[in-house]
């Protein structure tokens, strides 16, 4: 499988924090089916499926929750990779990010339709790839991460921080303010559900044996709180009344090292372990009883 790095930038940000604690090769998509990192809207899905073989173009699909009706929404040149599709919540219009030779992880808006293409936000030196982004609960604002150079030795970016922009791409403000050049990955913004908080994951800096930690902020920047400070913390989620947040949590020093889903309340308090398994845990959401 060929994959470039501008890519493996965009999309690899949040398994980067995971392998810092040890975690093997990351499952691939493949093209036509709709994977866990898919994304739900109503009747509707939305996923990011290749094209070829090698993996090395992928389209927006979409299809109705039962496997119907399935369309390919864009139409990329070879060598372009779509991928991270987020609904807005409205379900009218779908963000996605577009890695290629002209575009090096930039941030692009359509409608459901497939109509009504634009690109809200430019890759250009020092980013070298933007991830997945989040609609806030009103649809007005979104948080995206953006990686930023020189590349370290391995590729990854120096700096990973989270900015906001307007959903017609106007009004960029970086939101994240960690120190080069120690700090690395502020990634996988998620809104609560009343539009106050932003939670995020961060390794804060990047020395040997740092691992990631769970963070929340305000939108205007203030009121940074770090909800988790031990072992490895990742993808995390709220419920859906906002009160609290589920998360993978791997230890790296007890007798268990696989990773399981954990809740704690949304200030940090009353961890409680949900899962417990021979295996690895991973990508948690929340919803709603039917």
């Amino acid at each position: 499988m060929k994959r470039s790095i501008p890519s493996m930038l965009i999309i690899g940000l949040l398994a980067v924090l995971l392998a810092s604690c040890g975690q093997s090769t990351t499952g691939q998509q493949t093209s036509g089916t709709p994977t866990a990192s898919s994304h739900t809207h109503l009747s509707r899905i939305a996923w990011q499926g290749f094209l070829d073989a090698d993996q090395t173009t992928a389209a927006i699909f979409s299809a109705n929750t039962d496997g119907s009706d399935v369309r390919q929404l864009t139409q990329p040149n070879t060598g372009g990779e779509e991928a991270n599709p987020a609904w807005s919540p409205d379900g009218s219009k779908i963000i996605f990010t577009l890695n290629s030779a002209n575009a090096p992880g930039d941030l692009f808006l359509m409608n459901a339709d497939r109509k009504g293409l634009k690109q809200l936000a430019h890759c250009t030196q020092p980013c070298l790839g933007m991830g997945v982004a989040a609609w806030s609960p009103d649809g007005s604002t979104i948080a995206y991460s953006e990686g930023d150079g020189p590349p370290r030795s391995n590729g990854d970016p120096s700096v990973a921080v989270l900015w906001l922009m307007h959903s017609d791409g106007s009004h960029r403000v970086q939101l994240t303010h960690p120190l080069l050049p120690t700090s690395f990955a502020d990634d996988g913004p998620a809104w609560s559900p009343d539009g106050t908080r932003i939670l995020f994951q961060s390794f804060g800096a990047f020395p040997p044996g740092s691992t990631p930690q769970l963070y929340t902020i305000f939108p205007d920047g203030t009121h940074l709180v770090q909800l988790t400070s031990k072992e490895c913390n990742s993808w995390p989620a709220w419920s859906p009344d906002g009160t609290k947040i589920i998360f993978a949590h791997r230890s790296t020093t007890g007798v268990d090292q696989n990773a399981h889903l954990y809740e704690m309340n949304a200030d940090g308090s009353s961890l409680v372990q949900v899962t417990r398994n021979d295996f690895w845990q991973l990508q948690p959401t929340w919803g709603t009883a039917p």
